[in-house]
């Protein structure tokens, strides 16, 4: 985490290069930044769209006992202020069992409302770091009733730690697509490359394993966050009037009613969206919009059949005009589909008439 990284942003919309985002098929779980002066103070525009996008942050602050991070007074009032939560770590530069409780004091005294408090133990500074690091532990744990974890990757916890003692948990840094064993971690950092849209640049980013860093705040919900559910390479097409995901700006007019392809997805938590995607039209990078921005349809082959689960029902149409109602739970039969104005239509089987393809108002059943 003590290392500057430079990045490359396309037009503050969506940073694809390189990227790899760890996605949890059971549960809809918002990411989590560990932030520092490399990533510069959180602006209130910031602040507000990272609300939308992270279960939580976790701000450092300092490198050792000497050294306070530059922004963390900063960054902890804003995120204060948009009740972000937030947790702290502190980069351990400490060369002896009396210098790491020196340096645990000094974390504490920096941020006394944090959440919880992390020892970031990564760097070999003592020939007694292990007992250096239980020390560390130890007397946070004596300043606070507030959970105390240790942060490391496998290899230097393995050569030079080797005990949890004194902590209540572990963060594990390992930067890969598969969940690391032996599961001894409730956090876990998965990518140094993640882009967050909120704040226009690529950083670590990780997820909550198991534990209660941050409580629930992590999980999204589908009944309060009812737009979602989308996949890679599905069809849609955004909606109009629709800004990008976090930004001001539309989708330039000669995209709209066009066919563009989901490349990405990750979890986040703004307005009915529980989701955002990265579209491509063809091998062109688009930007990142909220799945409630976007439409969803079926028009492959194999779908025969398509199942009302619109509250209000859908209509037939013949030549534009409404023909026949159908009401949630009805079923449709599915001779074809086919594209009207832009828009993929399905063709009522034994009819002439054409109904929705939308995925928000029908579902596909075998």
């Amino acid at each position: 985490m003590q290392k500057l990284i430079k990045h490359i942003c396309l037009t503050g919309l969506a940073f694809v290069a390189g990227l790899f985002i760890y996605t949890n098929a059971s549960a809809a779980k918002l990411p989590i930044y560990d932030l520092s002066e490399w990533q510069g103070n959180i602006t209130a525009t910031q602040a507000k769209r990272l609300k939308t996008e992270v279960g939580g942050v976790i701000l450092r602050t300092g490198y050792g006992a000497n050294y306070k991070d530059r922004v963390v007074d900063h960054n902890i009032a804003m995120v204060e202020k948009y009740n972000i939560p937030y947790g702290v770590y502190q980069f351990g530069q400490y060369s002896s069992v009396a210098d790491a409780r020196t340096e645990a004091k000094y974390a504490y005294a920096r941020a006394k409302r944090a959440l919880f408090y992390v020892n970031d133990a990564e760097e070999h500074t003592t020939t007694s770091f292990s007992k250096a690091t239980q020390a560390w532990g130890a007397e946070m744990q004596s300043l606070t009733k507030k959970p105390v974890y240790l942060y490391s990757y496998r290899y230097f916890y393995n050569a030079y730690i080797g005990t949890k003692k004194n902590y209540d948990g572990f963060w594990l840094a390992a930067y890969q697509s598969s969940r690391p064993v032996p599961n001894d971690y409730q956090l876990w950092q998965y990518s140094s490359t993640h882009y967050s849209s909120a704040l226009g640049k690529a950083l670590d980013s990780n997820t909550q394993i198991s534990g209660n860093w941050f409580g629930k705040s992590t999980t999204v919900s589908a009944n309060s966050y009812p737009y979602g559910g989308r996949f890679n390479g599905e069809t849609v097409q955004v909606r109009k009037a629709a800004n990008f995901y976090c930004s001001s700006s539309k989708l330039a007019t000669s995209l709209q009613n066009k066919n563009l392809t989901i490349k990405q997805t990750k979890t986040i938590k703004s307005g009915k969206s529980r989701q955002a995607v990265l579209l491509y039209n063809g091998k062109t990078v688009i930007g990142w919009f909220k799945a409630e921005d976007v439409q969803p349809y079926y028009h492959a082959d194999y779908v025969k059949k398509l199942k009302v689960t619109n509250s209000k029902g859908i209509y037939t149409y013949l030549n534009g005009k409404r023909a026949v109602h159908y009401k949630k739970g009805q079923t449709l039969k599915v001779g074809s589909f086919k594209l009207s104005n832009g828009t993929y239509k399905a063709v009522h089987a034994g009819h002439t008439t054409t109904f929705t393809a939308n995925k928000y108002f029908v579902k596909w059943i075998k």
